[in-house]
């Protein structure tokens, strides 16, 4: 399994490392600071011993792949230098972390709101959710309760657990699927200060003042009770 470095520190741009494997264009390190595909945020870009790193993503064992534009001229066992596309790792963590703050003012707003996914892009994200009702003062009004919790400069921590004490902790209860997760031993729990705490494996910045002024650009009715909504950052 890859040890992921941009658990411990997702604001590190460049790391040094050794080569497990390499199946044509496909290469797996024994750790990397690039996030591989997953949970609505994109893989990193960025390179290897300057070969361009086109897209990451990870296998059923956890190895991150680095998929290269072309073969590399390294082997197995060789250390290479990585370093990942910062300016668009630093703009899909700001929208990560807005993601999350949106989820709690939903919550906090209007009640037991069901989040059912969000996606990630370079310049912008959207959110499904369950809500009756999307018209244009609930959107505006979602939009300036994020940007009210944004300007309280709220810290943004992770730590990394193990099951027992997740299932011990009556605040973690209602992340808890048992069936989605019941693989895992360890869970990752983000925190935006007080008002938002949620399992995610995803790259955030460390303050939401980071995140800058959030902009909803565009509500969708998706189904019965279902809406979307399409943000980007100013």
């Amino acid at each position: 399994m890859t040890e992921k470095l941009y658990w411990l520190n997702p604001y590190e741009k460049e790391f040094d490392a050794r080569v497990v494997s390499i199946s044509g264009r496909n290469v797996i390190l024994d750790r990397t600071c690039f996030y591989p595909k997953g949970g609505g945020q994109p893989g990193d870009t960025g390179e290897i011993n300057g070969v361009k790193v086109l897209d990451t993503v990870k296998d059923e064992y956890e190895n991150i792949i680095h998929i290269l534009e072309k073969d590399p001229s390294f082997k197995v066992g060789d250390i290479v230098h990585g370093r990942i596309d910062w300016e668009r790792r630093y703009r899909i963590m700001r929208l990560h972390t807005a993601i999350h703050v949106i989820s709690a003012v939903l919550i906090r707003e209007f009640g037991n709101v069901l989040f059912t996914g969000s996606q990630i892009y370079e310049d912008r994200a959207r959110m499904d959710f369950n809500l009756e009702k999307l018209d244009e003062s609930i959107a505006k009004q979602i939009e300036e309760k994020t940007n009210e919790a944004v300007k309280l400069n709220l810290p943004v921590t992770a730590e990394i657990i193990s099951r027992e004490e997740a299932e011990g902790r009556a605040g973690l209860k209602r992340l808890m699927d048992v069936s989605k997760y019941e693989k895992f031993t360890t869970f990752r729990i983000v925190k935006i200060g007080d008002i938002d705490m949620q399992l995610d494996g995803g790259t955030h910045v460390r303050n939401t003042s980071e995140i800058g002024r959030v902009k909803i650009v565009k509500r969708e009715n998706k189904g019965k009770n279902n809406r979307r909504i399409t943000i980007v950052l100013e």
